[in-house]
């Protein structure tokens, strides 16, 4: 009953964090995410992203993807922020600065 009820949670609060424009992602909150975060928390932290890449499947069949956000345009720098999902768990993240 208890994980039903945080799943309903976790989709309703992911529902209202989509309808905010996805954009460049706050160095604040960059820090938040953290290896073996689910996917939920960071849609939830970050709100959906610019695009989604699948990658394959890791020798354990675990999907391997990554979610990418992109600096808002007319920024004196260009950010692009990319989180690596593997099996749905945080296994990477970096900032590109260009």
């Amino acid at each position: 009953m208890k994980k039903g009820f945080f799943l309903v949670i976790i989709c309703l609060t992911a529902a209202l964090v989509s309808s905010v424009a996805a954009g460049q992602v706050d160095l604040v909150d960059f820090g938040l995410i953290n290896r073996g975060m689910s996917e939920a928390e960071v849609i939830v932290r970050l709100g959906p992203p610019d695009y989604e890449s699948f990658e394959g499947f890791s020798p354990n069949n675990l999907l391997i993807k990554s979610y990418i956000y992109f600096s808002e345009p007319g920024r004196h720098q260009d950010i692009t922020t990319v989180i690596k999902f593997k099996g749905g768990r945080v296994i990477h993240k970096e900032r590109i600065y260009r």
